[in-house]
């Protein structure tokens, strides 16, 4: 509408990509640093936390296809490599440990995420 105007959103936005360092949390959670794409809600983006999926580039992730496994290519990332966001990895970090934004993923490739989420919490 012409002359109102939502006020310009501050902090990560849905669907941009970070590299979080995740550290080691043992078992089969992925370790160290790694590109992670933000999954929660833009509504949430002033707070000091943000919700976050894990993405991996690694070869043995394409061995499988579960539905909580979305693939998405460089293209569509800004990432110089095809790869995985692993939904049923979440976790929610402070904002300050979030390191560069490093590309946003497509509308089609957060479709498919939003997708996965809702299959990953029976959604």
């Amino acid at each position: 509408m012409v002359g109102i105007r939502e006020p310009a959103s501050r902090g990560p936005r849905r669907g941009d990509i970070h590299f979080v360092d995740f550290g080691d949390a043992r078992g089969h959670l992925i370790r160290g640093p790694h590109p992670a794409v933000i999954i929660q809600a833009d509504r949430l983006a002033r707070s000091s936390t943000v919700i976050v999926a894990p993405m991996t580039s690694a070869a043995r992730a394409a061995t499988f296809a579960p539905p909580f496994l979305v693939a998405f290519g460089a293209g569509e990332s800004g990432l110089p490599r095809d790869g995985w966001v692993k939904c049923d990895q979440p976790t929610t970090v402070p904002v300050a440990l979030l390191g560069p934004r490093v590309g946003r993923l497509a509308p089609a490739a957060v479709d498919r995420i939003e997708a996965a989420l809702g299959f990953v919490f029976g959604l």
